[in-house]
C-alpha cells in the first residue's frame, strides 16, 4: 500500500464505551480511520489478525491502563515484544495520574502518557507528533535504502536479526571480559 493512498489508522483501546466513542468521533473528524477495542486482549487479537490477514497495522495506538481481561501495561509489553508491532507509536491515555504511574509508563518506553481528562488539542497534538516522527523515519529509510515501499515484515526481520546479533556480541564480550581475555 503506497503512502499516498494510505489512510492513517489509530487503534483506541478503552473499557469505557462513552469515552471510546468520543475518542473515535474526534479522530474520525480529523480524517483518521479508527479501530477500537475494549481491553488489551481484544486489541492484541485485532492487531495480530489484521497483520496476519492483510499485512496492516495501525499507525498509532492509544490505550488506557486500567482495563479488564488485559490491562494497558500488559498490552504494551505484548506490542513491544512483537517484532512486527513494536515500531508502532504507543500513547497511554489514562486516569492513572499519580507520579508513580506516569513514571512507570515512561520507564516502560511509551511514546507519550496523557492523563484523563485531557483536552482534544493535547490528544491531537500527541497523535500528530507521533505521526510526524514516523513520517520522518520512513523518509530517511527511503533515502538510505532507495526502496519506497519496502515491506515492514522484511525491515522488522532485519532489525530483529541485527538486534539479536548485537545482544549475542555483547554477551560474548562480557564473557571475555569476565574471563580476563579482554
Amino acid at each position: 500500500m503506497s503512502e499516498q493512498n494510505h489512510q492513517t489508522i489509530i487503534l483506541a483501546v478503552d473499557d469505557y464505551p462513552a469515552f471510546l466513542d468520543m475518542i473515535e468521533t474526534t479522530l474520525q473528524a480529523e480524517g483518521y480511520q479508527v479501530w477500537t477495542a475494549t481491553n488489551g486482549q481484544d486489541a492484541l487479537d485485532r492487531l495480530l489478525a489484521e497483520y496476519r490477514d492483510r499485512d496492516r497495522v495501525p499507525d498509532v495506538i492509544l490505550a488506557d491502563i486500567m482495563m479488564p481481561v488485559m490491562d494497558g501495561f500488559t498490552f504494551y509489553e505484548h506490542v513491544r515484544g512483537n517484532p512486527y508491532l513494536n515500531h508502532i507509536p504507543f500513547i497511554f491515555l489514562t486516569a492513572k495520574a499519580q507520579i508513580e504511574d506516569i513514571r512507570q509508563g515512561k520507564e516502560l518506553g511509551a511514546d507519550d502518557y496523557l492523563c484523563k481528562p485531557c483536552t482534544v488539542d493535547d490528544l491531537l497534538s500527541s497523535v500528530r507528533g507521533k505521526l510526524q516522527r514516523m513520517h520522518q523515519q520512513r523518509t530517511l529509510a527511503v533515502q538510505f535504502t532507495g526502496e519506497r515501499n519496502r515491506s515492514r515484515r522484511g525491515s522488522n526481520l532485519v532489525f530483529l536479526i541485527v538486534g539479536v546479533a548485537l545482544v549475542v556480541s555483547a554477551c560474548l564480550m562480557g564473557a571475555f571480559v569476565a574471563a580476563g581475555l579482554l
